[in-house]
């Protein structure tokens, strides 16, 4: 039977709401077997990232987390990325395993970014800006989680995203449902599937994100990244510390149910550096009125070389409705055992289907 823990019993005088979840938090991970964290009766305002551990299941019931002002970092992370010290916003010493992690809200739950981003000298562009988005690197992500096995996320009201609203990266089991997104960040997607995610299902997104609404990419390459790379100033992610120690396909994905608005893309299967992407069904994607995107569904490659004809194959897109995108569904890659079924186009200066041609494994129902 799980041992419940609330937080709100930590609340002490003179104490943070990051140190009483700190304290709560701490309680919980020295109790063996699973545990419950419960966040109700009040809101709750945070310094740092709330560091999951294993076997771990967090309910938000009918409140709010948000980021205090000029806060820099996760809202949540994974007890298992060691950050260095040294660097902190850079490589982690190291990434470990991690495990059995929920967290779900209910009755209206909310986590809310910072409201005024921190400011940042970026070294490249040689000028002051906020630190959002991605040049600034995973500390962005709201919900962070690498080298995780078996985790829900559901039930959520996601706003004011400094970057990516919820990444996993070499992850498996993962199940994302539920959620409203709302971005206007550079770079602002809202759920990402990272190199090495396999055996996921992410379904019933709603919101406007100001980048992909739903992110495959397996962009992992050889070796350990240095950086600034470009206008890069951090990694994308704390597992790019272990270089390529892992698979780092991406397949065994649903997607299902994917209501938004905003920019970039709806949906998008992206390969790179050899990596693969497949076994994926994308089904029922449908756009709202409000953005200006590229297309709905993409599948393509880029952001590195070294992408092999048909490294992204046996992928199924079903029931696609585009109202504010140039393509309801484009190709940018040559593929591999593609089925496209049921896509509608109601931009009237737009194209139902894009770079299918000449492509003899792409059959379009």
């Amino acid at each position: 039977m799980s041992k419940q823990f609330k937080v709100i019993d930590y609340v002490k005088d003179g104490l943070t709401d990051s140190e009483i979840i700190e304290r709560c938090m701490q309680e919980a991970s020295e109790v063996s077997g699973n545990k419950v964290i419960l966040f109700d009766g009040k809101d709750y305002f945070i310094d740092r990232a709330i560091i999951v551990f294993d076997d771990t299941e967090i309910y938000i019931d009918g409140c709010t987390i948000k980021q205090n002002d000029f806060v820099f970092d996760n809202v949540f992370r994974g007890v298992n990325t060691i950050v260095d010290e040294n660097d902190l916003y850079g490589f982690p010493l190291d990434v470990k395993p991690i495990k059995n992690v929920k967290i779900i809200g209910r009755n209206g739950a909310k986590i809310i970014g910072t409201s005024k981003p921190k400011i940042g000298y970026h070294t490249v562009l040689k000028e002051e800006q906020e630190m959002t988005g991605d040049f600034w690197g995973w500390r962005t992500h709201m919900v962070s989680l690498s080298l995780c096995e078996n985790v829900e996320i559901g039930g959520l009201s996601l706003s004011q995203t400094m970057g990516w609203a919820i990444t996993f990266e070499y992850g498996h089991n993962l199940y994302v449902h539920d959620l409203d997104i709302n971005s206007n960040v550079k770079n602002g997607d809202g759920i990402d599937f990272r190199s090495g995610c396999y055996d996921c299902v992410v379904e019933n997104i709603s919101g406007y994100t100001s980048d992909d609404t739903v992110a495959c990419s397996a962009l992992r390459g050889v070796g350990i990244p240095v950086y600034p790379y470009k206008n890069y100033l951090y990694p994308s992610g704390p597992c790019a510390c272990l270089g390529r120690e892992y698979n780092s396909d991406i397949y065994n994905v649903k997607i299902k149910n994917i209501t938004t608005g905003g920019l970039c893309h709806g949906v998008i299967c992206l390969a790179a550096r050899g990596n693969q992407v497949y076994n994926v069904s994308i089904e029922d994607i449908h756009e709202t009125c409000e953005g200006d995107r590229q297309s709905s569904v993409k599948i393509y490659t880029g952001y590195g070389d070294g992408y092999n004809p048909g490294d992204i194959h046996d992928i199924s897109i079903k029931n696609v409705t585009s109202n504010i995108s140039q393509y309801a569904v484009q190709f940018a890659a040559e593929v591999k055992n593609v089925t496209v079924e049921n896509v509608v186009q109601n931009n009237p200066d737009g194209l139902r289907i894009y770079g299918a041609e000449g492509q003899e494994t792409v059959v379009i129902k």
